[in-house]
Parts: structure tokens; C-alpha cells; sequence
């Protein structure tokens, strides 16, 4: 039996990326394999127009619905803005497509041991991936822009690298003034994190979404306090907090 030992299972910090496609149980049986495949496409393009080749990526996973993939930690900016360049891609692909195509986006940062099978980086990125927030202020977003054109991706950053990169305006791509807080609570995962949506201010993203699943609520968009700051909610946006 090998000898364990901390060199063998020393780890390195990558920038780590998901992507999935949104609403691909409604897409026709016979646009399944092809959309992945655009998919797969459009992220390799979004991944070229950063610098990073996606015949480089550490601990690649697919994920049914998309993939997973880690770079070097140095990379952690150009990963981030990849959510820019794929927003642009779908978009300008929705205009003539038979079926809208939209993706959600994640990325985080953290240790990964370079002959593992599991990384805690990649379960976190999972947990910010299919948030309850993101997940309902992406779909309520998605049957306000039925045609996809205006909508393409959204994105959702762990809250190391929006203090990291974000917060101190080192992605010019992803703008910290247009991004918003949110809270992500499961069962075996709670904190903050912090959602962008490339061609919508993210804080009206959230104030809409939530207005328009409560129309009759007292003091309309207008007074303070209209959009609560919680993190039990269960309306269209669930759990979020707030800033």
C-alpha cells in the first residue's frame, strides 16, 4: 500500500468555473445532443476571447446539463469575465434560433488536489450554481425575455472572489456596481454571495422579480423598505439578502 503522506496530497488554488443550461427539460428531444454541443461551443469561444484555451482545464466534469472546469488560481479575473463574452454569444444565437438558449454561470476559487476525484471547490461551486435565488430570479428573467435576446447568462460569484477581484473594481467586465448581494442556504451550505446579469443592473433584476410576484404589496418601488432585506424569503427571488 502507498505511503500517505502531505506532499502527495498538497493542494493548489484554482479559479473554478460551472455552467448549465437553463430550462433544458422544456427543449424538443430532437435539440437535446445539439444545444449541449452549442453550448460546449459557445463556452469555448467565451473562453477564448479571455486568453484561456479550453484544452487546458484542470479536473474538467460534465455536468448533464453543462461542465465544470479549473484553472490556475492567476487566472481567477479572465474566468470571471468569461460570463461577459458568453452573454453576448447566446444573445446574438437567440436572435435566430429555433429555441432560446440561456446559461447559468458560477465561479469560485479554492484548493484542489490535483489527482483527486472530489474538491469541496467544486461542491461549493455547485451550491452557489443552483441557489435558490439565482435559480428564480434567472427563470423569472427568462419569461420576461421569452425570445432570449436581451437575456443570455447570469452569474453567480462566491463572496472570496467578489472581495478578492470583484469589490476592488479589478474586472472591468463585471462591474461591482452592478452587482448584488444574495443569501444561499441548503442543507449542507449557508453565506453569501453575489450575482451579475451582463445586460440588466442586477439590483433591479432582484427588485423586479420580487415586485412582480408580490403586485399588491404596500408602498409599491417607490418607498423605503419596499424590497425587504431577508434570507428565509420563499418568493421569486427565496433566499436572498438584500444590499
Amino acid at each position: 500500500m502507498a505511503l500517505l503522506s502531505c506532499a502527495r496530497y498538497e493542494a493548489q488554488s484554482h479559479a473554478v468555473l460551472a455552467i448549465d443550461m437553463v430550462g433544458s427539460s422544456r427543449v424538443p428531444d430532437d435539440l437535446l445532443d445539439p444545444m449541449k454541443s452549442e453550448l460546449e461551443q459557445l463556452l469555448d469561444q467565451a473562453l477564448a476571447s479571455v486568453g484561456l484555451d479550453s484544452g487546458q482545464a484542470r479536473h474538467f466534469r460534465e455536468t448533464g446539463d453543462g461542465v465544470m472546469v479549473a484553472y490556475p488560481e492567476r487566472h481567477l479575473v479572465a474566468l470571471t469575465e468569461v460570463v461577459f463574452y458568453l452573454d453576448h454569444l447566446l444573445r446574438t444565437r437567440n436572435r435566430h434560433a429555433r429555441f432560446p438558449m440561456r446559461a447559468r454561470v458560477a465561479v469560485h476559487v479554492g484548493p484542489m488536489h490535483e489527482n483527486g476525484r472530489y474538491h469541496r471547490t467544486y461542491i461549493t461551486l455547485t451550491r452557489l450554481l443552483s441557489a435558490r435565488a439565482f435559480c428564480d430570479v434567472v427563470a423569472h428573467w427568462c419569461r420576461r425575455d421569452a425570445t432570449g435576446e436581451r437575456f443570455g447568462a447570469a452569474l453567480i460569484m462566491s463572496e472570496t472572489v467578489w472581495s478578492r477581484i470583484v469589490e476592488p473594481c479589478r474586472v472591468p467586465l463585471v462591474p461591482a456596481a452592478r452587482c448584488a448581494r444574495v443569501t444561499v442556504a441548503t442543507e449542507d451550505f449557508h453565506g453569501q454571495a453575489w450575482v451579475h446579469f451582463p445586460g440588466l443592473e442586477a439590483d433591479t433584476a432582484l427588485t423586479t422579480c420580487y415586485l412582480d410576484s408580490v403586485p399588491d404589496r404596500p408602498g409599491g418601488t417607490g418607498g423605503q423598505g419596499a424590497v425587504p432585506y431577508s434570507d428565509t424569503a420563499t418568493s421569486c427571488v427565496g433566499w436572498w439578502g438584500y444590499a
